[in-house]
């Protein structure tokens, strides 16, 4: 199953997207489905390793929000995923 949205995407990389996926010869929201599925199944394996450690260390479990507080504080400050 499969839903619309919309999304407000700079111009840059909007032509970024159709370039790429006309090299792959694929639609647009197909490159942006695996793309965003990729980036979301790395998120999500990062935040189950930031509880692992966690629970392992004080035997707590970390809520999404320190969770995501965490994974942040790894990252520079200026990090974007949509930048080249």
């Amino acid at each position: 199953m499969s839903t619309t949205s919309n999304l407000e995407l700079p111009t840059e990389l909007k032509r970024r997207i159709e370039r790429v996926a006309k090299e792959r010869e694929e639609e647009p929201a197909t490159l942006l489905s695996s793309a965003i599925d990729s980036l979301l199944s790395i998120e999500e394996a990062q935040i189950a390793e930031v509880r692992r450690r966690d629970a392992a260390d004080t035997g707590e479990i970390t809520s999404n929000e320190e969770a995501f507080a965490k994974l942040d504080s790894f990252r520079p400050s200026r990090w974007n995923p949509l930048s080249k």
